[in-house]
């Protein structure tokens, strides 16, 4: 009862003097000292100090007042002044090619897909919209290298290197010899020269006073080689070949010119021969068919190739190697040749005639036969005259903090034994590398001292070709001797190369430079971009068959046997994974045992440049423009993605199965798939596409 009474009666107390208040602002303005207009005769005597107060106010609180707006304005120019200092901390890279850049991931994205469900097509889904190349950003910058060497060809301006000057000069062949009106005539002359050539040689076929008493292998062998693949690193003698990979070896073995065809010989020999070809072709041509070569004493290449001109024997005979035991059937070569030396003369010189043959101008741009033939050369050109030699010293270093980076995960591998261990690190430190270009041949004329070819100005396609051969044989071998530094692992191409039997790396001039990389990118781009290739190019000396060659390019195994159960699961994750991916071309029909190889490459490379990308201070890394308020980590991925975007695949399931290399899907899709810091950086939910449960990891 108290509480309620005393809870009744304050609210009557409020009402009542609200309620006798009839004019409660006058009320309160008097109890503060104002004075109501309807009594001015009593406000005359208090007003006077009221009035001082006021005179005080003004006096002093004006002043003040300003004061307090002058203070107030000064902290609001402080904080938008530490606002600006803030905004320009973050420093923004502004070069062109950092623009071209941001171009690309900006465009080439489709935001409106889960970059937990398909990364491929978030980062490359409109990629369509701004290219028209068939394949990635290496295949258009090939494309784009390619067309600065046809424009250089077609200026035709005068120039004193002799190696500039072949080049101009096979390209104006071709076009002549493509050339509708002049065609007959030119084919005509070739065939001409081609039988000349066979009889020179000593072929019974052409030449009916051959006699077997005239015979000479090593002559003929010496007289007969050409290069056999377009890599042009095989030089075929009929009986045999030499394979000279991007190593200074030289291996010997059976020549993969086996001719099974009876109509495609007899009518080669009848196009040279005419109709001098004798009346027993039938059974000529049955026995080149039933002529089976064994392999040829390595005396032979001594007395046939290395004892004219300048090659060293001393400096070669030690650097022969049998392939796939080759050379101990050598002792059958004696009887085999020997036994018909008729047979023996019609087989070499034909297979010399058949490989003639093939030189014909293509039709499709005579720009491409000269890049193809004369590669040092279309390097050369390209180097000197569009090649920012700037990012060089980058680049290097940057292939050192890879294989630092490489080292870095050996050591912290958690399943691999001491053995396999050690000798993964041996190997690495090892590894020889060469970036661009090789800088004794970068003083004009260097080349051409090496690259002896002598044209003369009415020299046709053919003839041309000759020489471009025989020359490109002599500078193989004088690479082989350490007389020349260019291998044929030098191409015009936008791509790192790894080879196996040197244990060396080579990144290519044309893959160091925009839209791939620029010396001014920041360093988590250059990371994400080459850095991440060479790191597969690394990767490669540890898949299989790398993991069986040492740190000198020998066969050699050296890790622990013990590790090949661990490594054959790994292995198997990998096959399964592919074999299961669901590609936007081809869907689940891929094989991944075909594929092995390049998708362990892919597998380091990515865990290398992840972990050479974390030791970087990000904080003094500039953003790319539109990126600024983006997470570094996550554009590290979105540029390595750019790496293979490219649009649907034009290829036919058939023609994918025997590629080596997995769709450009998986590169991205499954490689960061089995990434546990893309599943953290993009927050992807266990079991999501871009983070399954199982993942495929290798060291």
């Amino acid at each position: 009862m108290v509480g309620l009474m005393k809870k009744s009666n304050t609210p009557k107390a409020k009402t009542q003097k609200t309620t006798t208040q009839t004019g409660p602002k006058k009320s309160k303005k008097s109890k503060t000292g104002s004075i109501p207009k309807s009594t001015p005769s009593k406000s005359e005597k208090p007003s006077s100090p009221k009035k001082k107060n006021w005179k005080k106010w003004i006096l002093y609180g004006i002043p003040i007042l300003i004061i307090l707006a002058l203070v107030a304005t000064l902290i609001v120019v402080l904080t938008l002044e530490k606002f600006g200092e803030d905004k320009e901390e973050v420093e923004v890279c502004e070069t062109k090619e950092c623009i071209m850049l941001a171009d690309h991931l900006h465009n080439w994205k489709d935001d409106s897909v889960d970059p937990c469900q398909d990364f491929f097509k978030y980062s490359c889904g409109k990629y369509n919209e701004h290219n028209v190349i068939e394949g990635p950003q290496m295949t258009k910058k090939t494309r784009i290298t390619e067309k600065l060497i046809k424009e250089f060809l077609k200026k035709n301006e005068s120039s004193n290197s002799k190696t500039e000057n072949a080049m101009k000069h096979l390209f104006r062949t071709c076009e002549e010899s493509n050339d509708e009106s002049k065609k007959y005539v030119i084919e005509k002359e070739r065939i001409k020269y081609i039988k000349q050539e066979a009889i020179d040689i000593g072929w019974p076929l052409a030449d009916p006073s051959w006699s077997s008493s005239s015979f000479n292998l090593p002559e003929v062998l010496r007289k007969i080689p050409s290069i056999l693949d377009d890599e042009r690193s095989e030089i075929g003698y009929g009986l045999f070949k030499l394979r000279i990979p991007a190593a200074r070896k030289v291996f010997i073995g059976a020549t993969s010119e086996y001719f099974f065809h009876f109509d495609s010989i007899k009518k080669d020999i009848e196009r040279v021969l005419g109709t001098g070809a004798p009346w027993n072709l039938y059974t000529i041509v049955t026995e080149i068919i039933d002529f089976r070569s064994w392999p040829l004493l390595t005396i032979y290449l001594h007395q046939s190739l290395l004892s004219k001109g300048p090659r060293s024997w001393g400096k070669v005979k030690n650097k022969i190697y049998g392939w796939k035991n080759f050379l101990p059937q050598a002792k059958k070569i004696k009887d085999l040749v020997y036994k018909d030396k008729r047979i023996t003369a019609n087989y070499l010189v034909y297979k010399y005639v058949s490989n003639s043959l093939r030189w014909i101008p293509v039709s499709h741009g005579c720009d491409h036969d000269v890049i193809k033939y004369l590669p040092l050369p279309s390097i050369r050109v390209f180097v000197r005259n569009h090649f920012d030699k700037g990012g060089l010293k980058d680049v290097d270093k940057l292939v050192e903090d890879i294989r630092s980076g490489f080292i870095d995960m050996i050591e912290k591998s958690k399943w691999i034994r001491e053995k396999t261990r050690n000798g993964a690190i041996r190997k690495a430190k090892a590894m020889k590398k060469t970036i661009s270009y090789p800088p004794e041949l970068e003083k004009p004329g260097a080349l051409d001292e090496h690259f002896n070819i002598q044209l003369d100005p009415s020299d046709s396609y053919y003839i041309t070709m000759r020489k471009i051969d025989r020359a490109s044989m002599n500078l193989l071998l004088d690479f082989v001797s350490s007389d020349f530094s260019m291998g044929p692992q030098f191409t015009l191409e936008a791509n790192a190369l790894y080879a196996i039997f040197g244990n060396s790396i080579n990144v290519l001039a044309p893959i160091m430079d925009d839209p791939l990389f620029h010396s001014s990118f920041p360093n988590y781009a250059k990371i994400a971009g080459i850095g991440f290739i060479i790191g597969h190019e690394i990767g490669h000396g540890y898949d299989i068959p790398g993991i069986f060659f040492d740190e000198n390019g020998n066969l050699n195994p050296w890790h622990d046997k013990k590790d090949e159960p661990e490594l054959e699961k790994k292995i198997m994750c990998l096959i399964n994974q592919y074999n299961n991916y669901d590609d936007p071309s081809f869907g689940k029909k891929l094989n991944g045992t075909t594929t092995l190889g390049e998708m362990i490459a892919d597998e380091i490379g990515q865990d290398v440049a992840w972990r050479t990308f974390k030791k970087l201070d990000l904080s003094q890394e500039k953003k790319i423009i539109g990126f600024e308020d983006y997470s570094i980590e996550k554009l590290y991925f979105q540029i390595g993605a750019t790496n293979w975007c490219s649009p649907r695949s034009a290829l036919k399931l058939d023609d994918q199965l025997k590629k080596v290399h997995p769709t450009n899907s998986f590169r991205i899709n499954g490689l960061f798939a089995n990434e546990k810091a893309f599943a953290e950086t993009f927050n992807c939910p266990v079991g999501s596409p871009m983070n399954p449960v199982k993942k495929c990891t290798f060291f």
